[in-house]
């Protein structure tokens, strides 16, 4: 058994093990999730300690028959962008349970517990599967524990954002699930036989319509669970209700689930239909940085100004993807573990200033805590400046190669980006103005920062001056399988710009040895 099949089942042994705890036991649950999400994180590191960053094909994983008379397999394993994808859950979903062990609601400790380590568990099979059939199976399955964690513990309006949030993503779900069926139908061997392997699906030359129908089927489902403007109805809902700890974990990690399938699927087994779409999903994308930059500024509670805000960073994200370039895409996945960062230390911030102020989240009812407050106005400074992507904090490099893999491919789209880094300074500096300065309200004393809250907050830190610091420390693993995911369709342009025939995924997959 492979260290990624391992990492995936770890947290369904856990939830599993949380039905041997009585009910009502908040020690017991508490116990189990920590240490099964710390050991979780221990073999993402020895995976990352094994992997070889030369390569850009999965590893360090397992293919065998599961289904066989429907030729599904467990095919499992890592690549250069789904290393990363992991450590970050599994980093993020371990500091959740460490601020869970604080405060664990008296209702259903163990449901709670065993619901955040089955969506740790989907997320995980998400970024490991090799096989259509697998990937549908374990993206199915991250959605339930998070619309149950929603509509459980949420707030009076828990049961409207729960059905929100299921409707939209099971829009996506079923025309990705439509799209997979289709695909392996089209790509069927002379024999008949089928395969849903992500790998012998890009060995096939599907025709131009063929491409853009199946491309455009995979990408709205994966925008619908970025979310990304127009189809980001469920988000509010969703960010608002839920509990301060699953919204982090939404938008951290959940999001990027949406990302690294447009990359890590969509992008590269469909480079034809990529390209012909490239031009409008990039004008969405835009579309999606100056509408989360315009809503995050209007906001009125510090919760929907940070998920507005994730909601804009997460439009570069979608435009460094579509760029079809290597630098681009780079920044992409540099974003992507970057916004995870932020937007996890920013979403605990605004838990801390809501725990001192008796659970408000409005502005206007806050200010003057950095008087009381000077490590949390510190740690919060650093976070804002981090959001604003200044030099030298770890989402600047991410940006600015997704800002100048643009503009080799459609520079008006990267012009216009511009104005979401422009407003990323009005809004962030508003937060911080409004709650760190000004008159003091209250007791400002009681939003300083406590034990459990450096523990969490510390690594989060670390790892921005790190990124910040040394970018190439995410790039240098992520180049050789970014190369495999956007050649094939980078080179298109190029290619049917000289008035040769399109070139598919196999071509030149096969001579970077992406397979």
């Amino acid at each position: 058994m492979s260290l990624t099949t391992v990492l995936i089942l770890l947290p369904l042994v856990g939830a599993a093990l949380t039905l041997l705890v009585p009910a009502g036991n908040r020690d017991g649950a508490r116990s189990i999730g920590v240490l099964i999400a710390l050991v979780a994180f221990g073999f993402n590191i020895a995976a990352f300690a094994k992997f070889d960053q030369s390569r850009g094909a999965l590893q360090l994983g397992d293919r065998a028959s599961w289904i066989s008379d429907l030729a599904v397999e467990w095919n499992v394993g890592l690549d250069g962008i789904s290393i990363w994808m992991t450590l970050l859950t599994t980093g993020l979903f371990l500091l959740a349970f460490i601020a869970i062990a604080a405060r664990m609601p008296d209702s259903h400790p163990r449901a709670l517990i065993a619901l955040l380590l089955l969506a740790e568990c989907g997320l995980l099979g998400v970024f490991a599967a090799g096989d259509l059939v697998l990937f549908y199976i374990f993206w199915e399955a991250m959605l339930v524990p998070f619309a149950l964690l929603i509509w459980m513990w949420g707030d009076r309006t828990r049961g409207r954002a729960a059905a929100s949030f299921v409707i939209y993503t099971m829009v996506g779900s079923l025309l990705m699930l439509v799209a997979i069926l289709s695909a392996a139908f089209m790509a069927k061997g002379p024999n008949g036989t089928l395969t849903f392997a992500i790998a012998d699906l890009a060995n096939h030359e599907w025709t131009q319509s063929q491409s853009t129908w199946l491309f455009a089927a995979f990408a709205l489902a994966f925008l619908i669970k970025l979310p990304m403007f127009p189809f980001h109805g469920w988000m509010a809902g969703a960010y608002s209700s839920a509990p301060l700890v699953v919204t982090a974990l939404l938008s951290a990690v959940m999001s990027k689930a949406g990302a690294f399938g447009l990359l890590h699927i969509a992008v590269p087994l469909f480079p034809v239909g990529a390209e012909q779409l490239a031009l409008p999903v990039g004008s969405l994308a835009v579309c999606s940085i100056i509408y989360g930059s315009l809503m995050a500024w209007r906001a009125q509670t510090m919760r929907m100004l940070v998920a507005y805000s994730s909601l804009a960073h997460l439009g570069f994200i979608v435009l460094g993807i579509m760029s079809f370039t290597s630098i681009g895409a780079e920044g992409a996945v540099l974003q992507m573990f970057n916004h995870g960062v932020v937007t996890a230390a920013a979403f605990a911030i605004v838990g801390i200033i809501a725990r001192a102020k008796h659970g408000t989240e409005e502005m206007d009812q806050i200010s003057g805590l950095a008087k009381g407050a000077p490590w949390l106005a510190g740690i919060f400074l650093v976070v804002t400046m981090a959001a604003l992507a200044i030099p030298g904090s770890n989402a600047f490099a991410g940006e600015f190669f997704i800002l100048i893999g643009t503009f080799e491919r459609h520079p008006v789209l990267a012009v216009l980006a511009c104005f979401g880094t422009a407003y990323a300074a009005v809004y962030m500096l508003r937060l911080y103005q409004t709650t760190m300065n000004g008159p003091l309200d209250g007791e400002p004393k009681k939003a300083e920062l406590r034990g459990l809250d450096v523990l969490y907050l510390a690594p989060l830190v670390a790892a921005m001056v790190v990124v910040g610091l040394w970018p190439a420390a995410v790039t240098r693993t992520t180049k050789a399988s970014v190369e495999c995911a956007t050649t094939a369709a980078g080179s298109l342009g190029l290619v049917t710009a000289e008035g040769q025939p399109p070139r598919t995924a196999p071509i030149t997959t096969e001579l970077l040895g992406c397979r």
